[in-house]
């Protein structure tokens, strides 16, 4: 469905929706809706999976790991 719509676009407004296309922070898919950390995204399947894992669940530390690097490289640009 959203390829068809993509399809209809002028090539003006494909290249405007791409430039509003990011690499989401957790899962690295090309993504145009979540929040901003910084200069980070984190799309919005991820922002929902991240808000609903457990502390015990092994991806709690991948969260919190990828979190940390957002916030080291937002430290180390602001130096």
């Amino acid at each position: 469905m959203i390829l068809g719509r993509w399809n209809s676009l002028s090539i003006e407004s494909q290249k405007l929706v791409q430039s509003y296309v990011e690499k989401c922070l957790f899962c690295e898919q090309k993504k145009m809706t979540g929040i901003h950390l910084y200069q980070s995204l984190i799309c919005t399947d991820c922002e929902h999976e991240m808000l609903n894992t457990k502390t015990n669940d092994i991806k709690y530390k991948f969260y919190v790991q990828k979190l940390k690097n957002a916030h080291y490289a937002q430290q180390r640009r602001q130096a």
